[in-house]
């Protein structure tokens, strides 16, 4: 999509700053927004953060 640059890619893992032990995967970059799920249990339903969220 043009104009949906974000800083990290699908696929990529971090940790968010709420919850720094838990493990997680970018699905999707979508308006600013990173859909992602859980490393450890992709069945759980799936987060969304914004990049300053991010650790």
């Amino acid at each position: 999509m043009v104009g949906q640059e974000g800083k990290f890619k699908p696929g990529d893992t971090f940790y968010a700053k709420v919850n720094p032990e838990v493990k997680l995967i970018i699905r999707l970059y979508y308006r600013r927004i990173y859909y992602c799920t859980f490393a450890e249990d992709p069945e759980k339903k799936e987060v969304v953060f914004f990049e300053r969220e991010f650790l």
